[in-house]
């Protein structure tokens, strides 16, 4: 197994502010897979670089003589993208994304655009997957994150990974059918976005799965609305997983193990083809490399985590 840059600012990060739960906020990821970095950098190097408490990591003999070379590394890296800083894009960049991977990924991304592309103007647009691929076609944004894009020719799709949903209802509503089926929604208020949507499209090609249709759908075009009509009890919904986990953990809401699966969504970065060439695929490829730190979404349908 070769050791990456990424198993490296885990361990540096982690090491400098004295916890994996301050060097997951720097980085901008998860505990777990800040965790699961330095576990795999140390396998990797067969031997031990942190002492651990609960609360914080005191580096080993040895982890204080692996911190100097991943300081060199990490410099080293520093370096290159300091030469692709001189051949960067400059101007405006208009930057759209889906509410979903706003709430969860836009943040980090635009930090790293603007640490990494400083000379760039960001303009941000955030709206339904519908109205991004509108407005790629019609050349009103550079570049968008969102799932199932249905842009034209002058258009590039990047595949990323698969957005994973669930199906979610308030722990006070009586939802007792287990698994959740499509007949299971009879006489329930469905609350999703608006047609035509990825999240419209997910929620009837399930009920269609058995035989289904929804008789009493409330739409929105606001994740965060059908969230908080979920929790208060007013419907149920299918979610983006990624979006739910803070309101799973605390209890607002509950997961309902359906069948059939709910089938995933591709998650893309598209962008403007002709636009390439002019640096926007540096742009491109740090926002998918972000994303991926991220680990929000899956490598492939059955769920299984991106690397």
């Amino acid at each position: 197994m070769r050791i990456t840059l990424s198993q490296l600012e885990a361990f540096y990060w982690a090491a400098h502010l004295g916890s994996i739960h301050a060097a997951a906020r720097h980085l901008h990821l998860s505990q777990p897979a800040v965790s699961a970095r330095i576990r795999e950098l140390e396998t990797t190097l067969e031997t031990q670089l942190f002492e651990r408490s609960r609360q914080r990591v005191t580096l080993t003999e040895i982890g204080m003589s692996a911190l100097r070379h991943a300081d060199q590394a990490l410099q080293s890296s520093r370096q290159l993208e300091h030469f692709r800083k001189d051949r960067s894009p400059s101007g405006k960049l208009r930057l759209g994304a889906d509410e979903c991977s706003a709430t969860v990924g836009l943040t980090a991304v635009i930090a790293q655009i603007k640490e990494h592309f400083p000379s760039l103007e960001l303009e941000i647009t955030v709206d339904v997957g519908s109205v991004l691929n509108q407005k790629l076609n019609a050349k009103e944004l550079d570049i968008a994150l969102l799932t199932n894009p249905s842009t034209g020719p002058e258009i590039t799709d990047s595949f990323i990974g698969w957005m994973p949903f669930a199906w979610v209802a308030s722990p006070s509503m009586p939802v007792h059918a287990n698994p959740f089926q499509p007949q299971s929604t009879h006489g329930m208020n469905i609350a999703t976005h608006s047609a035509p949507s990825t999240l419209h499209a997910v929620v009837e090609s399930w009920l269609s799965a058995g035989g289904a249709k929804a008789k009493s759908l409330s739409t929105s075009n606001s994740l965060a609305l059908i969230a908080r009509l979920v929790a208060a009890g007013h419907a149920i919904a299918i979610l983006p997983l990624p979006l739910l986990q803070d309101m799973l953990a605390t209890g607002v809401v509950r997961s309902l193990p359906c069948d059939p699966p709910i089938e995933p969504a591709g998650f893309y970065i598209s962008y403007m083809t002709a636009a390439q060439n002019s640096g926007l695929d540096a742009v491109v490829e740090l926002a998918r490399d972000t994303l991926l730190r991220l680990s929000f979404l899956t490598a492939d349908r059955d769920g299984n985590r991106l690397a």
